[in-house]
């Protein structure tokens, strides 16, 4: 898959004074592609991940901690690359205790999502990502980058289906109420079948 926009998937074409939704689906490819919609990529698919990617959203997820766990709230944006091949970033935008939902700049290049937990809690599990968390990766075909209140950081893989811890306890900014009661190793990988067992 290309960096192509997610934002208009739920746009309509305009046909004479109607809104319409085009029924085939090649026509609608092809209509969006014509009226700017769908923004196809200069770049063609997605670059495999480079330790590069991983350092600067390993950065971007570090600036949101502190107002993530002061505001007890998920902070969220997208990762991708500018015309000359370098890592940008959304402005991270705040969403609610457990969900958020980001926006991008019409033509972003998008090469991953990424946000963070919130503050930390024992009653619930947000060292993990979330079953919502990958399945909507999987949904709209993009990965996705996580930060916990303990510093970890996970990177969903759309296309294969599975998150992945990058990094362990402390690799980034940790709320200072965290308490690492269920200690995992970088490298280890959980499907979205042993997330869902998990909840």
């Amino acid at each position: 898959m290309g960096f192509t926009s997610r934002f208009c998937k739920n746009r309509r074409i305009r046909e004479g004074k109607s809104m319409r939704p085009v029924q085939d689906i090649r026509k609608l490819a092809l209509i969006a592609l014509l009226a700017g919609c769908v923004q196809p990529s200069e770049y063609g698919p997605r670059p495999a991940q480079t330790e590069a990617e991983i350092a600067f959203a390993k950065q971007v997820l570090d600036l949101v901690q502190a107002r993530s766990f002061s505001e007890n709230r998920e902070y969220c944006g997208y990762i991708g690359l500018d015309q000359n091949g370098g890592f940008i970033a959304t402005k991270a935008r705040p969403g609610r205790t457990d969900s958020c939902r980001p926006r991008a700049p019409f033509g972003f290049n998008v090469l991953a999502s990424y946000h963070s937990h919130g503050a930390y809690t024992a009653q619930i599990d947000t060292e993990t990502p979330s079953v919502s968390d990958l399945r909507a990766d999987i949904y709209e075909g993009i990965d996705g980058y996580i930060a916990t209140p303990g510093g970890r950081v996970w990177y969903n893989d759309a296309a294969g289906e599975f998150t992945e811890l990058l990094c362990g306890a402390g690799c980034i900014r940790t709320d200072t109420n965290f308490r690492d009661e269920y200690p995992m190793r970088p490298g280890l990988t959980l499907s979205l079948a042993e997330l869902e067992a998990m909840e």
